[in-house]
């Protein structure tokens, strides 16, 4: 177990993989995409990662009434959850500088408001875009709602599920 954690370290280091915290046996890495069934813990994880770095909050409403510094509350900022173009443009600007944290918490929005298949080439685009420029994407969904066959595909598009 040891020498496997020695090697991911070293190959992480090879690669320009930076950890940026360790929780309870997770650790949490730029150029990564991560896929929180629990709301609560894409939070908690979303608050822990903006202590050092920068992040971005695109939610249909905060839990409890709570902003961050940036925030995107879709419908509301002239960005609409049909648009995912758009969206996908702001983020890009948002992540262009690298060390960026963004939190997507309206990943089962998008599947519903959109086709399946457009959602999910946006996951891809933007999991693209966290990887290039040396971010990380934390994303919300309850993967019980979907059939087999579309929980693979979501799952074919995220790094790590937690």
């Amino acid at each position: 177990m040891l020498h496997a954690l020695l090697i991911g370290g070293v190959v992480a280091c090879v690669l320009g993989v930076k950890v940026l915290y360790r929780e309870n046996g997770t650790t949490f890495r730029m150029r990564y995409a991560y896929l929180l069934r629990k709301r609560k813990a894409a939070y908690d994880a979303f608050e822990k990662l903006t202590s050092g770095y920068e992040g971005l909050c695109v939610c249909r409403a905060p839990p409890n009434g709570k902003t961050y510094q940036n925030t995107l509350i879709l419908d509301e900022n002239g960005i609409s959850s049909h648009d995912l173009e758009k969206l996908l443009h702001f983020i890009n600007g948002f992540v262009k500088p690298g060390n960026r944290v963004v939190l997507l918490d309206c990943l089962d929005y998008f599947i519903e408001e959109n086709d399946f298949e457009e959602a999910v080439r946006f996951l891809h685009s933007l999991k693209d875009q966290i990887a290039l420029n040396q971010s990380i994407l934390l994303a919300t969904l309850d993967l019980g709602k979907y059939h087999k066959r579309e929980q693979s595909f979501i799952k074919r598009e995220m790094d790590r599920i937690m």
